[in-house]
């Protein structure tokens, strides 16, 4: 019988909330074999794990957690783990990068190749025979996309409680993180989603889904945010997620994202899902510029947006709009006309700090470098994104006084997938 590796799974950062990307590495680990610690680093720094591990997993889907993700590997470095590796969308876009302070970087969902990882852990093959695994010498070629029969239920218990964090209390009662899908079938331009999975949108078993959801509800979740970058990647399956742990848990309440087009395409089904206990909608609105819109690449107009928005109203749901208002080619009249929007279609008391001062993150694989829309804007390499320079320095200006209020509210956040 062959030994249980010892495997630590660590989150650098997943919006401050218990991170179920981690969880669900974790839990297909444990499944498979592994003896598994769980680590969320960001929110509970001090609770640094002690032991010998055989393999550290660090789990990286944001952008805030590049630089601590790649400090964190070079902490579990120090104190003698043999083998780091990196994962999640983010490792996945500057994998060149953050090989040179690891192992190696997966470049798919862990829960995929969960056998193999288990294999390096117990040192009977290299970082580099593990599909998927950049080593910066090269990659395997990529594991199949994931079907259904591979999720496990995340491990939520080797995390501290929902209750323990304090990005887990709405007005809804306490929140429940649950994921329906992971990747996305819309291409944005400005979008990690996108830069990282391309179109592939991959559903996980209503089962697991339901699963997980039972078990936040026995850390008192009330209230469940679908944290899917995109909630409608299937029809059917949305419908029968929402249903199921509605039906099974209820009274509870829910909220999901997704882009406004699907507002108005789904109509019939977000109706129902009131009905079920939908009470808010986050939609990213971008900005109400059809030149801007052209530049993100939506196939979607203002009209729409407009449209969309009494849609969400009809329907009785909370719309929680995000928009990336600093971007190199907006002026600074529209900008100033993006309040008369707001007060025009009435969604000006849902509009937070953040959406007024978010700006366009140019991250490293980012689809829109290389792109005509980028010529002669000033760009300035910055590690693992560029920043760049409006021609408008007063558009600079006005973002930065913006940023300075919203770090204030302690709003600057607009997603959980970015």
């Amino acid at each position: 019988m062959m030994s249980a590796p010892k495997i630590a799974v660590v989150s650098a950062f997943e919006a401050r909330l218990q991170p179920v990307l981690a969880a669900s590495a974790a839990g297909a680990l444990r499944t498979a074999g592994g003896q598994v610690t769980a680590w969320d680093a960001d929110v509970f720094p001090a609770d640094f794990p002690g032991g010998d591990f055989d393999l550290v997993l660090i789990s990286v889907p944001s952008f805030e957690g590049i630089e601590r993700g790649a400090d964190l590997a070079g902490q579990f470095k120090i104190a003698g783990a043999p083998r780091v590796l990196m994962c999640g969308q983010y490792a996945w876009l500057n994998a060149r990068a953050l090989a040179g302070v690891t192992d190696g970087v997966l470049a798919d969902e862990p829960e995929g190749v969960t056998g193999q990882l288990l294999d390096y852990a117990r040192g009977q093959v290299a970082a580099g025979e593990v599909n998927g695994v950049f080593t910066g010498s090269g990659v395997r070629t990529r594991p199949k996309r994931r079907t259904a029969r591979d999720w496990q239920v995340p491990a939520r218990d080797l995390l501290q409680p929902i209750g323990s964090y304090p990005e887990h209390d709405t007005k809804f009662g306490l929140l429940g993180n649950i994921e329906a899908t992971r990747g996305c079938h819309h291409k944005c331009s400005y979008c990690a989603v996108f830069a990282a999975y391309g179109v592939a949108a991959i559903p996980i078993e209503p089962g697991m889904v339901l699963a997980d959801a039972a078990q936040l509800a026995a850390q008192g979740a009330r209230h469940f945010a679908f944290v899917d970058a995109e909630f409608f990647n299937t029809r059917r399956h949305a419908l029968q997620v929402i249903q199921a742990a509605a039906e099974q848990l209820g009274p509870v309440t829910f909220e999901l994202t997704t882009r406004f087009d699907h507002i108005l395409e789904f109509e019939a089904e977000i109706n129902q899902m009131t009905e079920f206990g939908l009470k808010v909608i986050t939609s990213a609105l971008e900005f109400p510029s059809e030149r801007v819109l052209q530049v993100f690449d939506k196939g979607i107009d203002v009209p729409g947006i407009k449209k969309a928005i009494r849609a969400a109203k009809a329907a009785g749901v909370e719309l929680r709009p995000t928009f990336i208002t600093f971007t190199p080619w907006v002026t600074m009249a529209e900008i100033q006309a993006l309040d008369e929007f707001m007060d025009e279609t009435g969604i000006a008391d849902w509009v937070d700090h953040t959406a007024r001062q978010t700006r366009l993150l140019l991250f490293k694989g980012s689809p829109l470098l290389g792109t005509p829309w980028l010529d002669g804007i000033e760009l300035t390499d910055r590690g693992f994104y560029y920043d760049w320079k409006h021609p408008d320095p007063a558009v600079d200006g006005l973002w930065a006084q913006r940023r300075q209020e919203a770090v204030k509210a302690g709003a600057t956040r607009c997603c959980v997938r970015c």
